[in-house]
């Protein structure tokens, strides 16, 4: 039985293959990401900089869709600045 136990927890707080290989702020970066909509950008293609703005934007303390709208602004500048070459 405490096998059983400890393999369902293991099982309930294991991270997923492709978490286990993002940093610390990869990973709280995708937490945000996911908290405020945006579940298809993915991590490892924002800069050091965006991780961190939107680490700092997610623990902000401003209304949610502020704290939206500019996480949004963050990875849209990724893009346009991408585009730009």
């Amino acid at each position: 039985m405490k096998h059983i136990l400890i393999a369902a927890l293991i099982g309930t707080f294991a991270l997923p293959a492709a978490a286990n290989n993002l940093t610390q702020l990869q990973r709280g970066a995708q937490v945000a990401l996911h908290n405020y909509g945006y579940h298809d950008v993915d991590v490892t293609e924002l800069n050091t900089a965006q991780l961190a703005q939107i680490r700092h934007l997610a623990g902000s303390g401003k209304g949610h869709g502020d704290i939206r709208g500019s996480i949004g602004a963050v990875v849209r500048n990724g893009i346009v600045n991408f585009l730009r070459g």
